[in-house]
């Protein structure tokens, strides 16, 4: 979600990576940004603009800024709308702060602050975390103290980093709840407090990630110092480690989209994830799996419940993260809890994961980032080998997730990874024939994606990318509840697109297309080759086809799911959207 960088310099020239920082966390979805600094006179100012970084970088370029010290934001609106009020930084009486998460208890901390004679410009609960700062420094406290007294009275979760001008050499940071990266530049000159390590990369090799209740002290002398402080205030070493964010992930190389890349790098994944998979919990000693996740990872874990239920014949429960520990679960302690998420850091997932761990049961975290918070509190940790996922909408994480958890319950030499890639290829291969399909499903009122067993889960996926990337409504079904419901807004305005490869599912989801096709509705069918002469009785003039490669069934859900990011890219490119950065969406959901 928001994205913060920060920077303590020996020099006077940190501008430029500081706005370069903030270009890298693009990715993670916002709709206005901010800096503060020092200037050289030890003075505060400030800088914001709405929409897109360049709007911010246009205003500081024509400002020739010279600083040492500064702090910047991108924010993804949480309390408050879209306005350069709202945007971060928030200042009060010298203080500048960003910060991501939310301040459960802002209202009541805001009344109070009033009462003292604070008076609010913004909608933001961040707002309250400058003024108390500045409430403590006035009532006698140091910046450091003033800083650690307000966190004390926040209840929520925040990743906050603060300058102030009456120490304008100290740079401050705070974890809870939120992900937070420190590291020094390579060559000693510049110590940075980022959200994620891509905003550091070709800035810092190595990164340390606090933990919760962590403080990070950062202060400018002859040379750059800083210590951590635990959440008891005792000193703590937290490892610095090599930061794995790749150039090759977070430049565009030569695509015309991240999304797009990524698309095509689905086939390298599947080979990566295939080579280097390692998991060391044997599944078969457990009674049930659990599969917590949110969003594309959820779609992961309903797709792989086909599998395990199928081939390892044990029981497995899906769960939407964010309703999970509301509702009193069950936790058997024979169960095998899995918690699927691309970024290791959804606070939904997490925060499920961690009443999992108090019953004192087995986790698994599946995740992207190995360094993530997930990935560090749970039991077992199987990585996706992905790489850094740019685009807001997941593509190759997907895969990643889905042919892990297909790992997990069989034996690593009987998958025959090569026909997956070789089916992958493929399927990139007719981009013409997706743009075509595209450019007749653009205009659509709504859309359906049906299919059945494996099928299913790969239609709310597809429909979920339609809907995040082209902005078209669109539902998945199971294919045999269409007419129990659904079926009553078809029409001649709404596609459907039928996932149904020739496997012991088709004939079925085969009828069930011909249903919606005889009440006007129009149809995509997302079939394999060795179905061409079995959908003979559909009128070709009004119905429209993909052919993707034959193999084995167990397969066919890699291909499918390259097939349905294709279609939602080139519909989502057709209708003039952001592919990379569709609109009120973040990568990386940070806060319930």
């Amino acid at each position: 979600m928001c994205g913060i960088s920060s920077i303590l310099s020996l020099n006077d020239d940190i501008m430029n990576d500081l706005i370069f920082s903030l270009e890298r966390l693009e990715y993670r979805g916002y709709d206005s940004a901010g800096i503060a600094y020092l200037g050289t006179n030890s003075k505060l100012y400030r800088e914001r603009a709405v929409g897109k970084i360049e709007n911010l970088k246009e205003v500081v370029e024509k400002l020739n800024v010279k600083s040492n010290i500064g702090i910047g934001h991108t924010r993804w609106a949480t309390h408050g709308k879209v306005t350069e009020l709202n945007a971060h930084p928030h200042v009060c009486d010298g203080v500048a702060v960003v910060h991501n998460g939310i301040i459960e208890n802002y209202q009541e901390l805001k009344d109070k602050l009033i009462t003292e004679g604070y008076v609010f410009e913004s909608e933001t609960d961040t707002e309250v975390i400058s003024k108390l700062i500045a409430f403590h420094i006035k009532g006698g406290e140091n910046f450091q103290s003033a800083f650690s007294s307000s966190l004390s009275k926040f209840v929520g979760t925040y990743a906050i980093v603060a300058i102030c001008e009456n120490e304008p050499n100290i740079l401050l940071g705070a974890k809870m709840g939120s992900p937070m990266a420190i590291g020094l530049s390579n060559d000693q000159q510049n110590f940075h407090i980022a959200s994620d390590a891509v905003a550091l990369s070709s800035l810092t090799d190595k990164v340390t990630y606090l933990e919760e209740g962590d403080i990070v002290v950062a202060e400018k002398g002859k040379n750059l110092n800083y210590e951590i402080f635990n959440l008891n205030g005792e000193k703590v070493a937290r490892d610095a480690i090599p930061n794995v964010v790749s150039l090759n992930d977070i430049n565009q190389n030569g695509y015309e989209s991240f999304m797009l890349k990524e698309i095509f790098e689905e086939v390298i994944v599947a080979k990566n994830t295939y080579d280097r998979f390692n998991c060391d919990i044997d599944i078969f000693k457990f009674r049930g799996i659990s599969i917590i996740a949110c969003g594309t990872s959820y779609y992961a874990g309903l797709l792989a419940k086909y599998w395990i239920e199928d081939i390892a014949r044990i029981p497995v429960n899906v769960e939407i993260a964010s309703e999970f520990r509301y509702k009193n679960p069950i936790l058997p302690k024979d169960s095998l809890y899995v918690f699927v998420s691309q970024s290791g850091e959804t606070i939904d997932t997490l925060c499920a994961m961690r009443l999992v761990k108090e019953a004192h049961i087995n986790t698994v975290a599946l995740v992207n980032v190995n360094n993530s918070s997930i990935a560090r509190e749970a039991d077992y940790v199987i990585q996706t080998v992905a790489g850094t996922e740019i685009g807001v909408a997941s593509t190759k994480v997907f895969i990643s997730q889905i042919l892990s958890m297909l790992l997990m319950c069989v034996k690593k030499d009987s998958v025959d990874i090569t026909t997956i890639e070789k089916n992958i290829n493929i399927v990139l291969n007719k981009q013409h024939e997706f743009a075509r399909i595209a450019e007749k499903i653009k205009n659509s009122r709504s859309l359906f994606y049906i299919g059945r067993g494996t099928n299913y889960p790969l239609s709310l996926e597809g429909a979920l990318k339609i809907k995040e990337l082209s902005y078209i409504s669109a539902e998945g079904h199971p294919a045999g509840e269409i007419k129990h419901g659904p079926i009553a807004i078809v029409d001649e305005s709404v596609h459907t697109i039928a996932i149904a490869p020739l496997d012991k599912h088709f004939k079925k989801t085969l009828s069930n297309s011909q249903e919606i096709f005889a009440r006007n509705g129009k149809i995509l069918l997302i079939t394999t080759e060795n179905a061409r002469n079995l959908v003979s009785d559909f009128d070709k003039g009004d119905i429209d086809y993909i052919f993707l490669p034959n193999s084995d069934p167990l397969y066919y859900p890699f291909s499918i799911t390259t097939a349905i990011h294709l279609v939602a890219y080139y519909t989502a490119k057709l209708k003039g959207g952001d592919v990379d950065k569709p609109r009120n969406l973040a990568k990386s959901v940070t806060v319930e």
